[in-house]
């Protein structure tokens, strides 16, 4: 079953705006912001106005999957093919126009080419999604890359709530954290690539059936989606079959040197990228562990939630690492960012906030009610092979591959 899937380009195309068809799907009259209007910073010039039923080079617009901060995400279906051959779905990912957006679109695509060009015969490479194509096309304010996918159906953490479970069954999420440590074990080793947006989001699961996505397509032929016109661009109510598109993003390089930029969502960001301290792949070890709990119960290990302000704070972060793991070493905070290091700690290495640490009641046995026994013993064991202090301590994912959680079997 394909699950961790990233990126790859073929020859990159480029395209002028085509004239689109008459919209066939009625228009809403929702006067409040929605879908990416709802987005922070929203630039309704920068995103491309895709229409259903409008052909974008030789694909057909069938439906909005999703949007992000940078993108847009639709289902189509290609036109090119003959008669006699099977009907072709895909996923278009239109990234908005702009410096920035390009510059993220043309970084998958060179980390697709690295990939790609490896001619790996290790198993990861099956979990790692690819882009079948790419083309350029004529926006309103300037070029969008459209990145061409095979369609996923959803992300996995929906998985559970088809199986009428609040986060994925532990039986059902052992065996796809094996193919997901393989993806990843694929991309550190081999394409020396670290994943710098680990989350539930991002790992989607294969269609079990094509029935099932020409039942989906059916129905928005029968029903498309409605729409609102403002700002010179129609806004499409997404149909999130396959979950709401969420920006996935890597860093490619040999990794001979520590990175200090920011990366990973809030909740699941590594301690060395809190501090500053320089971060190479076990980072995505420790993304892992705190993304258990998102996939398991759907809630967050650390929320880094200051309960002062009820906002998050990398202080109430910090403490919360601290209540489960003890202090920092100090070999750690020796490599940090002198700025963070000082606001967060003094000289002897004493944390400044101890007020924001947790009650005791705050521990990895409270915190995992969903398992209990023996299941959750070992499980406790895994999470911590990932959630260490010193990156140099945790883990590799294929070390993790044969961890006895991910074999044990409660009654």
């Amino acid at each position: 079953m394909k699950l961790f899937r990233q990126n790859l380009s073929k020859s990159l195309r480029f395209l002028s705006l085509k004239s689109s068809r008459s919209l066939s799907s009625p228009a809403a009259t929702r006067t409040s912001p929605m879908e990416e209007e709802l987005g922070q910073g929203y630039d309704p010039g920068k995103y491309y106005p895709a229409r259903i039923g409008e052909t974008i080079d030789k694909y057909l617009v069938i439906s909005k999957l999703g949007w992000g901060a940078n993108s847009t995400a639709w289902l189509a279906k290609d036109t090119s093919r003959w008669a006699r051959q099977s009907t072709r779905y895909v996923t278009l990912k239109i990234t908005n126009s702009g410096d920035a957006a390009n510059k993220a679109a043309e970084d998958e695509l060179e980390i697709s080419n690295h990939i790609s060009g490896l001619g790996s015969e290790h198993q990861g490479l099956r979990y790692i999604r690819l882009v079948k194509e790419s083309f350029r096309m004529r926006g309103m304010s300037g070029d969008h890359i459209c990145l061409v996918f095979e369609p996923l159906r959803e992300p996995l953490w929906l998985l559970g709530r088809h199986l009428g479970s609040a986060g994925v069954p532990p039986k059902v999420l052992k065996a796809f954290l094996k193919i997901l440590l393989l993806g990843l074990d694929f991309l550190h080793s081999e394409c020396h690539v670290i994943h710098t947006d680990l989350k539930a989001d991002n790992f989607l699961i294969v269609f079990e059936d094509a029935v099932v996505l020409k039942s989906y397509v059916n129905q928005q032929e029968r029903d498309p989606a409605p729409h609102v016109f403002r700002n010179g661009r129609p806004v499409f109510e997404s149909r999130p079959d396959f979950g709401p598109l969420r920006r996935g993003c890597c860093c490619l390089r040999h990794v001979p040197s520590l990175h200090n930029h920011e990366i990973q969502p809030q909740p699941f960001c590594a301690p060395e990228v809190l501090l500053r301290a320089g971060w190479t792949y076990s980072a995505n070890i420790w993304n892992l562990g705190t993304m258990l709990w998102e996939l398991l119960a759907e809630t967050t290990l650390f929320d880094g939630i200051c309960p002062d302000s009820a906002l998050y704070s990398r202080e109430a972060h910090i403490a919360q690492m601290i209540r489960l793991l003890g202090p920092p070493p100090p070999q750690l905070l020796s490599k940090c960012d002198p700025g963070i290091h000082d606001n967060l700690f003094s000289s002897q290495g004493t944390f400044k906030f101890p007020h924001l640490v947790p009650s005791e009641d705050y521990n990895l046995s409270n915190l995992t009610p969903f398992l209990d026994g023996e299941d959750k013993r070992l499980f406790i064991e895994f999470v911590l092979r990932m959630l260490q202090w010193e990156p140099e301590r945790r883990s590799s994912a294929k070390q993790l591959f044969d961890d006895p959680w991910l074999s044990y079997n409660y009654p």
